[in-house]
Parts: structure tokens; sequence; C-alpha cells
């Protein structure tokens, strides 16, 4: 594989894990096995998103396995914490005081994976995350963004409107009143006021509500040719996409992708377009389709990014602890010193020791009722 990693040679350290310092081993037997904790959501109501992980880790760890590349198994050790944020807390301690697991991924949710990180930031272990937040990687230093962060899926998103715009169109914002959803509405408005395009709306919703009347009929005064909704909750967004539709609103959507929501929203998805670092059954991505097949067969039947990044980033895990060792200590030098690791989700991973954000462009895709097409940037 073609990634420059300090001390590339340096299989005697994956050998010789008894005698590594740094954190937890991760290590079993004579030192063949490569394990690691995923915290991940796996039940509760955040359950298609902790699934959706777990899913991306296991089909990469069977093609990794079966690849005849490592000299060692990886064997991932999984913790279901329920959608809970105290118990999603409690698991990524567990992982590295009790079970002294040298590296941790996830939980997916930022109200989840951010109190994890003062957890694993304490015990020195490197953390894995895919939050859209900019504050994860730069409070945490021990932790590596496989994903994008929010204010480049916005400046994407703006950068697509202010291409397609016409002159007397405008621009309205959906958010969820959440730390996600303002983030991304404030983001967004500073972006679309720098290109001088009208903002017509600007509407906050709480979450979880039965009817989103309300919020359609503000949109249908202000008549707005694009909507960008900023809302992880699947069935919130399901519900404003099946209430737009049944109103006859018009205007293109443009939001985060939320796990889940195409089957929710079913007939009012089609046309739905989100923005994201990978689609699945993507026509424009030649890896997409049989990747998702992947994804299905971990018994995920609507995958979305973060499979994609799970199994990317349990590549770059099993790079790492090659080139380097399995130790917390050394994992965390092998994945600061990925360079151009091609990617099967992502074309490829750059990482630094002081730069942990992993992907700097973000994609947009459309719904087309069987799959996604890609619409930005340009194939």
């Amino acid at each position: 594989m073609h990634t420059s990693l300090l001390k590339a040679g340096a299989v005697v350290a994956v050998l010789a894990l008894a005698a590594c310092g740094g954190g937890g081993t991760g290590a079993s037997g004579a030192g063949k096995t490569l394990k690691f904790a995923v915290v991940a959501e796996e039940s509760g109501p955040l359950g298609a998103y902790g699934s959706q992980l777990v899913a991306g880790v296991k089909a990469a760890v069977a093609d990794l396995n079966a690849s005849g590349s490592y000299d060692f198994k990886i064997e991932p050790v999984y913790f279901d914490c329920q959608s809970e944020q105290a118990i999603c807390v409690a698991k990524a301690r567990q992982a590295v005081t009790t079970d002294r697991l040298p590296l941790v991924m996830g939980p997916i949710v930022t109200a989840n994976v951010m109190p994890a990180a003062e957890v694993t930031s304490r015990a020195k272990v490197p953390h894995i995350v895919m939050s859209l937040v900019s504050e994860i990687t730069s409070k945490y230093d021990n932790t590596y963004r496989w994903g994008i962060a929010n204010q480049k899926n916005n400046e994407t998103v703006v950068e697509y409107v202010k291409s397609q715009i016409k002159p007397d169109d405008s621009v309205a914002i959906v958010h969820a009143n959440s730390d996600f959803g303002n983030s991304a509405a404030g983001q967004q408005k500073a972006l679309l006021d720098k290109a001088g395009i009208k903002i017509s709306a600007n509407i906050g919703h709480d979450p979880g509500q039965a009817d989103y009347t309300p919020a359609i009929l503000q949109l249908r005064k202000a008549d707005p040719a694009y909507v960008l909704l900023s809302d992880t909750n699947p069935a919130d967004v399901a519900k404003l996409l099946r209430q737009a539709k049944e109103t006859g609103l018009k205007g293109q959507w443009i939001g985060a992708e939320a796990a889940g929501v195409i089957p929710l929203a079913g007939d009012a998805a089609k046309g739905y377009m989100t923005v994201a670092p990978w689609f699945p059954d993507n026509a424009s991505d030649p890896n997409s389709p049989a990747l998702t097949r992947k994804f299905k067969e971990q018994g995920v039947q609507a995958p979305g990014w973060f499979a994609g990044m799970a199994y990317d980033a349990t590549k770059g895990i099993a790079e790492a602890a090659r080139a380097q060792g399995f130790s917390s200590k050394e994992l965390t030098m092998g994945l600061s010193s990925i360079s151009d690791l091609p990617g099967t989700a992502v074309r490829s991973w750059t990482f630094s020791a002081g730069n942990h954000e992993g992907q700097t462009a973000a994609t947009i895709a459309e719904w087309t009722g069987s799959g996604y097409r890609t619409v930005w940037p340009k194939p």
C-alpha cells in the first residue's frame, strides 16, 4: 500500500508487544492479535448511527484479515453504549482503564463522543472520531477525524448554491435547536452573507416535533430556491421532507446526512440532496456499489457515510499498527504519520502530528429514488 509511515519497516515492533509501552498493548498470546475498542450507539434512539459504525468496522476487519497483508489478526472489542451519554463515557472508560485497550473508535454523536474523548485524552489513548464538530480535534489532540468537519460541509453547500442560484432567488435556513443545528445555521448564514446571497427565512425548531406545519408555512411565504437543512434526527428530517412534498413546497432541499432518512421519508426523499464524504449506491463512484453490499451483508440495509468512514479508519489502524506497533503510543505515532493512504470510501487519507482533520472537501449527492448520484463537485 502506498503509505508513508514513520518506521514503516518496523514489523518487529508488532511481534514484540510485551515490550511496548505507552498504554495497553491490545495484544493476546504471542502478540499476533491487534485489539481496539469500538464504542457505538448500537441500540436506543441513535441505533441507526451506531449500527453503521459497527458494520463498517466488521466489513473492514473481514477484508483485512482475509487479505494476507498483515502478519497479525485484527479483533475489535465492541461496546454498545445504548445511545446514552453516561453509558458511552462509562464504556470508553472501561475500554481504556479496565480492559487496557490501546485505541478507541466512536461513539458517533457529538454529545456522546466529546465527553468520551475527555476520558481517552487523560489516558493518552488515540481516539478515532467521525464527529462533524470542529472543536473536537482542536480541543483533544488524541482525536483523529475520519470524516469531515461541518464547516467544510457548509462551505461546500454554499459553494454549490452560489454556482447555481439566479439573481432573484433566495435561500432559507432550517435547523434543529441543538448544538449541531445552531452551529451549522450560524456557519451557513455567515457564508451566505459573505457570498451576497439573500436569506429569506432562518427557522429553528425543537427536535422531536410531531408536526412541522408552522415551519412549512414560513417556507411557503419565503418561497426560497434552496432550503439548507441542519438536523441529524432522521425522523425530523423525514417529517419535514414529507410535509414539504404534501404541501407542494418548491425549492431544493440540501442537508447533512442523517442515517435512516431515505426509508423514513419514502417518495418524499426523491431529489433530496445531502452533503457527506461518501454515499452508498452512488452511480458516480465506482467503489460505492461493492462497498454498499459489504455493509448490507453486515445487517445495515440503509448504509450511510459513517459506515464508509469506519471501513477506511479500520484500514488506517491496521496500517499504523503494522508500521509502529500495538501500544497507544505506537498507534498514535503511526496514525500521525499516515500519508496518502488509499481509501476505499474516500480516495486518500493524510494525517500528521499537527493535523488530525482527515478530509477537507465534501461531496453533494442527490437521492434518485434507487441510489445516489454526485452533483457537486461536478463528476
